[in-house]
């Protein structure tokens, strides 16, 4: 292990460059419905389409770049990543058909999982002891507030420009981003036989875990295909009033992480309480944001922040703790695939579902799916408690 010192490069480092990086793509977030609804013509099914290659795409990096991080230095997949990621981005600024941007945005799909595994594998391989959780916190901050500063930033660039000349924009100082990866550590790797991560996976908690996590991501594919259109169609908000409002949302979930997220490393935390408690803020704000007041709306938003993003640092924190370090990468890879299967089925069923019902529906719906996924964890609690009492 390596000693549990803190680094900047080691700490600081891959949060400040993914949080730079997510700050420079978060345009590519909840925008791009709006773009292809309203620039270049497409129809729900289409969108849904997108989204859901997107998804396949990112399925389809999952285990290759788990299993990469387990035997090629993170450094090197994240320099190709950044490069591969310029090209793509400059591509988008160019073609307007459906088949072209379905290929070029599931290339760049590709291509930002497999740098969002690798960066999270920076992070992770390090092992801190006792100030993992606050590690894992300042990266969650960092991811965030890049969105949340990039949604701002990208509504400004959206209005002065277009989104063709903004992807030109974001491709050249992406590639930028390539002299500071240079300075990244490396990090542990160690070839390990494919049993032994089967080993880990085919464990009843671990099996549990994915499948919780599959139901709970669905949301996910919900925002991505409706989110935009909700707010540009249901609120009637503008590209700038967009920004705000997403904006919002970002901020609270690094107020939360930051506040909550270092004191979950305590391992007599009740973590499953925790959780339960995220849900039902995650929940009730998806369900309070459908109301056509925008300043109501954007307060429960934020409530869905402060849920998702303690759910988060859970969510890291289990893999951590689930898994040797040497095969992290791989298995992590795993829990990536079925957390998006999860946007897949989301984005799937959503995006034609929005367009036809109304873009509020599948938003209150995946609200309800969420509170519904704390009772589980309910039960489970209150039988480990039950347990413990009779022993």
């Amino acid at each position: 292990m390596n000693p549990p010192t803190s680094s900047w490069r080691t700490d600081w480092l891959p949060s400040a460059l993914f949080g730079v990086f997510s700050l420079l793509t978060s345009v590519t977030m909840f925008w791009l419905p709006v773009y292809f609804s309203e620039e270049l013509g497409y129809s729900g099914a289409q969108i849904g389409s997108i989204f859901a290659f997107q998804a396949l795409a990112f399925a389809l990096a999952s285990v290759p770049a788990g299993l990469g991080n387990d035997r090629i230095r993170s450094r090197t997949l994240a320099l190709v990543a950044l490069a591969a990621q310029s090209v793509f981005l400059l591509a988008m600024g160019y073609v307007k058909s459906f088949p072209a941007f379905l290929l070029v945005f599931s290339g760049w799909a590709f291509m930002y999982n497999t740098l969002r595994l690798t960066m999270e594998m920076q992070l992770l391989k390090h092992d801190a002891g006792d100030r993992t959780s606050n590690r894992i916190a300042l990266f969650v901050a960092w991811r965030f507030g890049g969105i949340a500063v990039g949604m701002i930033m990208a509504a400004m660039l959206l209005t002065a420009f277009d989104f063709q000349w903004t992807f030109r924009v974001l491709a050249g100082v992406t590639l930028l981003l390539l002299i500071p990866a240079l300075a990244l550590p490396p990090t542990r790797v160690k070839r390990q036989a494919m049993k032994s991560y089967v080993r880990d996976l085919l464990t009843p908690r671990v099996i549990l875990f994915i499948g919780w996590l599959f139901l709970f991501t669905t949301h996910w594919g919900v925002e991505q295909t409706c989110y935009g259109l909700f707010l540009r169609r249901n609120l009637g908000l503008n590209l700038q009033q967009m920004g705000g409002y997403m904006a919002a949302e970002f901020v609270a979930v690094i107020a939360v992480v930051l506040l909550v997220g270092r004191r979950l490393v305590d391992p007599k935390a009740p973590h499953l309480l925790i959780v339960v408690f995220a849900l039902i803020l995650s929940g009730v704000g998806h369900l309070g944001m459908i109301i056509d007041n925008p300043w109501i709306s954007v307060l429960f938003r934020m409530i869905h922040g402060f849920g998702d993003g303690t759910i988060m640092v859970v969510l890291y924190l289990g893999v951590t703790r689930l898994f040797h370090v040497e095969r992290l990468g791989g298995n992590a890879g795993v829990i990536n695939l079925a957390m998006t299967a999860g946007m897949v089925a989301g984005a799937i069923v959503a995006a034609p579902a929005g367009e036809y019902f109304g873009y509020e529906h599948p938003i209150w719906i995946s609200g309800v799916v969420l509170l519904l996924l704390g009772i589980p964890l309910v039960v489970r609690h209150v039988r480990s408690k039950a347990n413990a009492d009779s022993g």
